[in-house]
């Protein structure tokens, strides 16, 4: 866990892409099971298990084992494979989406990404949630006023009474967002500076060494 706090934003990032690779170049049911065991443990840990993760792969595997052909040990051993994979690379993926958005951002810069394209990485992370909270926000004043939102029947009523009033609202947050930064004449200089400089220290080039033979470990082992 201590290492996992010191390693570069990027390093992760690149964990969980090799993991991702690796989960795809195994095929053995076991070794995949153990694959998918470390980042889901690590998950249940710090969060809930969402119900819609769940039953979206009992819906893959169903849909898997029911269209392959083959017969019944072969069809569940695949489904199961295909499964796997997808938890495997659904915690992984939740694990690094809550490692700070700041931090990866100012990575990729250091790294040579232009700031503009980091600052709007920055603000696509900080603006996601608040429009989803302000789109509930906006769902819920309408069924306060009586309107009807809940049900297939009703969809009109929420594109009308919810999407165009959430459309709006973010429209008139960017225009106010990008009033700010131009009054503070973010993009004259071609280079800035930043508060916190993320540096790679000897743990990242040992670790990512690590990844590298394990990437050439495992397509020798499968091949």
């Amino acid at each position: 866990m201590r290492l996992h706090c010191r390693l570069n934003s990027l390093t992760k990032f690149l964990t969980v892409v090799v993991y991702c690779v690796v989960l795809f170049l195994i095929d053995d049911l076991v070794v995949l099971a153990g694959l998918f065991v470390i980042p889901f443990v690590l998950y249940v840990t710090r969060f809930r298990v969402s119900r819609f993760v769940i039953m979206f792969a009992v819906i893959i595997f169903g849909i898997n084992a029911f269209f392959i052909e083959g017969d019944l040990s072969y069809k569940v051993e695949y489904a199961l494979r295909i499964v796997l994979r997808f938890l495997g690379i659904v915690f992984s993926g939740m694990l690094f989406s809550w490692e700070d958005p700041n931090e990866f951002a100012h990575a990729l810069m250091n790294c040579g990404l232009p700031y503009r394209y980091g600052m709007t990485m920055v603000l696509t992370f900080r603006l996601i949630p608040l429009f989803s909270t302000e789109s509930m926000t906006i769902k819920k004043a309408q069924m306060a006023r009586g309107i009807d939102l809940e049900g297939v029947p009703s969809l009109l009523n929420s594109v009308k009474y919810t999407f165009f009033p959430w459309i709006y609202s973010a429209l008139e947050r960017a225009d106010a967002l990008t009033l700010s930064m131009e009054g503070r004449c973010f993009g004259v200089h071609r280079k800035r500076t930043f508060r916190k400089e993320s540096v790679f220290t000897w743990q990242d080039y040992v670790w990512i060494l690590f990844l590298a033979g394990a990437v050439v470990g495992t397509g020798w082992w499968s091949s």
